[in-house]
């Protein structure tokens, strides 16, 4: 199985490079599970981003770190990596102190999105699942919990900013 992993991943299989990377690190080879775990963040591979992005966070390279939360939360629009953004901002790690252009970063990718939220009869879920453009009421549900998720994001980071802008 590691063979063919292997090919794959040295092919350019973003997912068998996650995958290998996975193994490598159950079998306590770290090293190679750096490797193979950076070159599927480089593909790509969402997963692969983001436990590349802890471990760099880890071991304190939050400039890395950092960018790759902000790749995700961007292109990805994942929730939690915009939640960890803030958090590096409040802790100092690899930006200065609740630094103002990192947070209207996250703030922008949040306004930037269709306010779903206020669309939505909570009570509905027939109307959800037609805002949400789907057939699955388990996803409509999910999108509306991401949707409230981001709202109390940016309203923290609205709270951030007005009180360090005093």
């Amino acid at each position: 199985m590691i063979d063919k992993l292997t090919k794959w991943a040295q092919a350019g299989d973003g997912h068998a490079m996650y995958k290998l990377a996975v193994i490598l690190r159950d079998e306590n080879n770290f090293p190679q599970y750096e490797h193979w775990l950076e070159k599927s963040a480089e593909a790509k591979h969402f997963d692969a981003m983001k436990e590349f992005a802890k471990l760099k966070r880890d071991k304190g390279d939050y400039a890395t770190a950092l960018a790759l939360y902000k790749e995700l939360a961007k292109d990805l629009l994942d929730v939690e990596s915009m939640e960890i953004i803030v958090d590096m901002c409040e802790q100092s790690q690899g930006v200065p102190e609740n630094d103002a252009d990192t947070l209207n970063f996250v703030l922008k990718i949040i306004d930037s999105m269709y306010n779903e939220i206020y669309l939505i009869d909570r009570g509905n879920i027939l109307m959800r699942t037609l805002m949400f453009d789907t057939r699955r009421h388990n996803e409509c549900t999910m999108r509306y919990l991401e949707a409230i998720e981001r709202r109390r994001i940016a309203s923290r980071i609205r709270k951030t900013l007005s009180t360090t802008e005093v």
